[in-house]
Parts: C-alpha cells; sequence; structure tokens
C-alpha cells in the first residue's frame, strides 16, 4: 500500500488560534516598539536641572584617559582653549556617529573661565537630548567637570560621569591630558561602558585634543 503523504489538514479551530497568535505576536512587537521608541525619544524641551548634583562616588567608575604634546606653554594652552568666545561646540569635535553639541544654556553662574567652580549648564546635543554639566575645579593646572542628567538611552547605562584636563609642563611644552570616568548604573554593565569608552568616546577625545593643539600652536 503506498503511503499517503499529503499533510493532514488543520481544524478552522486550530486555524483560528494560529491566527490569533500571529496577531498576538504582531501586536507585542508593535507595543515593544512604541515602548522603545518613546524611551529613545527626546524631550520637548530641557529638563529641570536644578536639584543637587549627584554625589560622587569612591569607586566603581570606568575610565578613559588621552593625552597630547603641544608645542606651547601651560598658561598659554589653557588661555587658548579657555577663550571666553569660544562654545563647546566650537571645542568638542564628535565624530564616529555621535550627536555632536548643538548648543549650551547657563543655568548657574557666569561661566568665567578661571572662576567657573560651581557653574552649571545643560547642554543640547543634535538629536535633541540633552545633559547637565556642572564645573568642579577650575585653575590654570586642571578643570575638572561633572556630567548627568541623560535624557537618551544612556540614562539607563550612566549614573553619571566625571571628566577632567590636566595641563602638565612637558619640556618647552605641555602635555595635555583628558579624562573621561563614567560611573554604570550597575556593575554588569561595566564592560559595555569600556565598549562605548574605547569605540566612541576615545574618537572624539582624540580629535578634541588634536583641535586644542592645533589652536594653541597657530
Amino acid at each position: 500500500m503506498p503511503h499517503d503523504l499529503t499533510p493532514p489538514r488543520s481544524s478552522p479551530r486550530a486555524r483560528r488560534v494560529l491566527l490569533r497568535l500571529g496577531i498576538g505576536s504582531v501586536l507585542a512587537a508593535l507595543t515593544l516598539g512604541i515602548v522603545a521608541w518613546r524611551l529613545a525619544a527626546p524631550p520637548g524641551e530641557p529638563p529641570d536641572y536644578s536639584g543637587a548634583r549627584p554625589a560622587l562616588a569612591d569607586d566603581g567608575y570606568v575610565s578613559v584617559t588621552h593625552s597630547i604634546h603641544i608645542d606651547a606653554a601651560p598658561e598659554h594652552v589653557w588661555a587658548s582653549g579657555n577663550d571666553p568666545n569660544l562654545s563647546l561646540e566650537d571645542i568638542v569635535q564628535f565624530d564616529n556617529g555621535f550627536p555632536a553639541v548643538e548648543t549650551t544654556q547657563p543655568l548657574v553662574g557666569d561661566w568665567i573661565p578661571g572662576d567657573r567652580a560651581g557653574d552649571r549648564r545643560w547642554v543640547r546635543f543634535e538629536d535633541a537630548h540633552y545633559l547637565a554639566e556642572e564645573v568642579l575645579v577650575d585653575d590654570h593646572d586642571v578643570f575638572r567637570y561633572q556630567i548627568w542628567g541623560f535624557t537618551s538611552m544612556q540614562r539607563f547605562a550612566v549614573r553619571h560621569g566625571v571628566a577632567e584636563f590636566r595641563y602638565q609642563v612637558e619640556g618647552d611644552g605641555t602635555r595635555l591630558s583628558w579624562t573621561y570616568s563614567l560611573l554604570p548604573t550597575t556593575p554588569i554593565l561595566s564592560g559595555a561602558l569600556r565598549a562605548f569608552l574605547d569605540s566612541t568616546m576615545t574618537p572624539m577625545m582624540q580629535a578634541t585634543l588634536a583641535g586644542l593643539r592645533d589652536r594653541a600652536e597657530a
């Protein structure tokens, strides 16, 4: 007897169940897509950054440091990079797909170079997302600041960041160093932040340092 290879027909009830499962899967995917879009969407206006800045942690940061030699004295390098006529978007050289700085708005202080400790501002990027920035130390040897309040998806991975420029005499010139330290929301994300610093922040930091060198040596 030959075998009947015709696949069995599903019952109307089974087809209805499969149809409902298919529709349910589509609706679930659409719902997840909408949620993801809302989470990634920029705010319509700047957040309220009037509250206290986050407390600094004793440890747990993921850090990267880059430096460059500049053929100019430290005081000249500092003055060149802290020219009051320069905006943040003029200084920071974003590339590698990271949104560039679009504008800033002071919230606290007058942002006078050399006297900015305690000053605060928000920073808006080209993708319409924001973060807050407050200066912690501002002298001719060290410029340290803290960033927090990310509205982008970074807020799920980064509690806050601390960055520092350091000006040191090196021969007849200056060794300008820039360190970025990010505190993950959970230690399990430390590896992801390390990859972010290496792949995204590093090109930006190196390009910015090169720009500061070219400006100081011009």
